[in-house]
């Protein structure tokens, strides 16, 4: 989650209970972040080792799939109201709605990607995920006594649910439960990441020799967020075995062509939590209704932004990793003027994207990934950087980060809105990352973690709710 946020610390495999404060003591956001973790670890195992992955209450129970009168059900079906738990995470819908009226997941009428299949059959899954609300999203969470605008505060993490059909070729609804989890595990992302900012001694045969600042030279601590744009296939490169210089083709610099057709990463120092809520947008020009607390959190000509609503927040979960050409994500643009008398930030052309939905909470997020001086060409045609593998990728102030497929996947695929966080911190002159016997191991994404739960299998004109089990109330 974009959060302002000093790290994450839980980790289930720690096997912590709690987290204990002692008296005296500094007071971080991790802490209390951790001990909510904990809880919700415990909660939502417990619940899922005695209900099961996906079940729906009798009394009481959601998204129960039907068939819209007078409608195919290639058209429209409706979703039940009531509560599901999916992975032991409670679900909840307030009110019955339709496949194309639910309120996580905007979809579009006449955009085929967003059509239920029509020659196939298919099954319905939920799938369950969670977002992060701040008062840019839900002013109500900003206290008024605090000011106006005054300062935020804490932020939430929203449980989302959205009905999405996966199209299957098996003609029985016990014939499609079976082939569900080979199509979802397309879903899922091979690739792996490594980070570092003190780099090894290189070896005596090595033609490179590191520099004398091969340590994290930031003047504060920061936490990266390094985020999938684009997904799809990356685009593999040799690797010498020594430290990597930047401009070599293992930094991504040669067959820029060839990953510019890949997958794309951005990244930013504050974990992609500098926003700019904006009033008006008016072809490229944007009115804010701020430039940031000050100049380190503002904008400045040539940084990349992103166009943000509850729209597009809501459509990161594509599963389109393995779709060929890969969908091309919204593109990142370039800030070319910034006003700070009228608070209008110029961005360039459109390029054909959509324009961001007003009424709709929508912002600009600033990712801080820029070409170096002469070198547009490492920027790929969606405004992110190409996602290489096999190669330590500078980022600034000595931090580097490494991609590389996992398993016997190669490439590796990547899914966007996947992403990893690296801590960076002064005192060690380091990132804080896991470490094995040949140095920073490559770990799967932090995020963004996705549940899911069939509800219905059609085919032709036939609607099976059969796949949506549930449970009967507990009695003493």
């Amino acid at each position: 989650m974009q959060g302002d946020f000093s790290r994450t610390t839980f980790d289930p495999r720690k096997h912590y209970s709690a987290v204990l404060a002692q008296q005296g003591r500094v007071q971080l956001d991790a802490d209390f972040n951790e001990q909510g973790a904990v809880l919700l670890h415990q909660l939502r195992t417990m619940v899922a080792d005695v209900l099961g992955p996906a079940v729906a209450p009798a009394a009481g129970g959601g998204f129960a799939i039907g068939a819209v009168a007078g409608r195919k059900p290639q058209e429209d079906l409706t979703i039940s109201a009531g509560r599901m738990y999916v992975d032991g995470i409670l679900v909840e819908n307030d009110a019955e709605v339709t496949y194309w009226t639910q309120p996580d997941l905007r979809l579009r009428i006449g955009h085929s990607a967003d059509e239920l299949p029509q020659d196939e059959p298919f099954v319905l899954c939920l799938r369950v995920w969670e977002r992060l609300i701040t008062a840019l999203q839900d002013p109500a969470i900003r206290e008024v006594a605090l000011g106006a605008p005054g300062p935020d505060t804490a932020a939430r993490a929203k449980t989302v649910w959205q009905v999405a059909a996966v199209a299957v070729t098996a003609r029985t609804t016990e014939e499609a439960l079976e082939e569900l989890p080979a199509r979802l595990a397309d879903f899922r992302p091979t690739g792996r990441m490594r980070a570092r900012a003190r780099q090894p001694v290189a070896p005596a045969d090595c033609q490179y020799h590191l520099p004398v600042d091969s340590r994290f030279r930031g003047p504060e601590n920061q936490l990266y967020r390094i985020e999938v744009h684009t997904g799809g296939p990356a685009r593999p490169t040799g690797s010498t075995g020594c430290p990597v210089p930047t401009g070599t083709a293992a930094a991504g610099t040669a067959d820029t062509g060839a990953a510019r057709r890949g997958a794309t990463f951005k990244w930013s120092r504050e974990n992609a939590s500098v926003v700019f809520p904006i009033v008006s947008l008016t072809g490229a020009t944007a009115r804010v209704s701020t430039l940031g607390r000050d100049g380190k959190l503002g904008l400045e000509v040539g940084d990349r932004v992103e166009l943000v609503d509850d729209t597009t927040a809501g459509r990161v979960a594509d599963d389109v990793v393995l779709t060929d050409p890969p969908r091309r994500a919204p593109r990142l643009r370039r800030v070319l003027a910034v006003d700070a008398v009228d608070l209008l930030v110029t961005l360039d052309e459109q390029d054909g994207d959509e324009a961001c939905g007003l009424g709709a909470h929508p912002f600009l997020r600033r990712w801080d990934h820029r070409p170096a001086p002469g070198a547009s060409a490492d920027v790929a045609d969606d405004g992110a950087l190409p996602l290489v593998e096999g190669g330590w990728l500078d980022l600034e102030d000595g931090v580097q980060v490494w991609f590389e497929p996992g398993g016997e996947a190669t490439p590796g695929t990547y899914r966007r809105g996947d992403h990893w966080l690296v801590p960076a911190r002064t005192a060690v002159g380091d990132v804080l990352w896991p470490q094995r016997a040949d140095g920073p191991a490559p770990v799967e994404p932090d995020g963004v973690r996705y549940h899911y739960a069939p509800l219905a299998y059609v085919s032709g004109q036939s609607v099976d709710p059969s796949p949506r089990r549930t449970f009967p109330p507990l009695t003493g």
